[in-house]
């Protein structure tokens, strides 16, 4: 009976599927996530179907770096929005890397808040400087001038934090799907132009 020896190409390729499970494992067993309070605006049922989603991708996920407010309402029929209190309203109870991404983009905006507020006038200036003409008007920006510049970073970090727990994949998925859904000016500034971007970022020290 001949017994097949594994290939070296074989040999890598089993080696590399064995650490992408390891990984994923390792993510789901391992997640540090800080403890979330999350509570629901009216206890409705789809409310708290959003809270307890939330739950599990906290436990599935390691979410501690991109966490910075741990307060969070759920709000059927809200727009979501960062502050006072990061709210999350009912869409993608379907669909978890969309309502991983809205967490993630409400929590980009705590970070410009919290952590980069002294830079953000300089921010602003080189990303209106770097592109220029920014259609701002819903639903292509956010309906101001300087708030959608800004959201062009708060997109990137949403963008960075999603690729860096889901994969490039579905990130870049999430990022395409959005492009289509709201924000299309300022989700093609990203699609397009990702480097010059992350260039302006990297020069603001606006980093996870």
């Amino acid at each position: 009976m001949r017994t097949e020896t594994p290939t070296p190409l074989r040999t890598h390729a089993t080696r590399s599927l064995t650490l992408a499970v390891m990984a994923l494992l390792a993510s789901e067993l391992y997640a540090q996530t800080p403890a979330l309070n999350i509570r629901t605006k009216n206890g409705y049922v789809a409310e708290e179907r959003r809270k307890q989603q939330m739950e599990r991708l906290a436990r599935q996920y390691d979410l501690s770096k991109y966490t910075i407010t741990r307060d969070i309402v759920i709000e059927r029929g809200a727009i979501n929005h960062s502050s006072p209190v990061l709210t999350l309203n009912l869409r993608f109870l379907d669909n978890d890397d969309l309502a991983l991404s809205a967490y993630l983009h409400e929590q980009s905006h705590w970070y410009l808040m919290e952590r980069h507020r002294p830079g953000n006038p300089q921010l602003f200036e080189d990303l209106q400087s770097a592109f220029p003409n920014l259609d701002y008007r819903v639903p292509n920006g956010d309906g101001e001038l300087r708030s959608s510049y800004f959201h062009i970073a708060v997109c990137m970090l949403e963008w960075q934090a999603t690729e860096e727990l889901v994969g490039p994949v579905r990130a870049r998925k999430v990022i395409e799907w959005k492009q289509k859904d709201h924000y299309t000016a300022i989700y093609e500034v990203l699609l397009i132009h990702r480097e010059q971007v992350e260039s302006v970022l990297n020069r603001n020290r606006v980093k996870w």
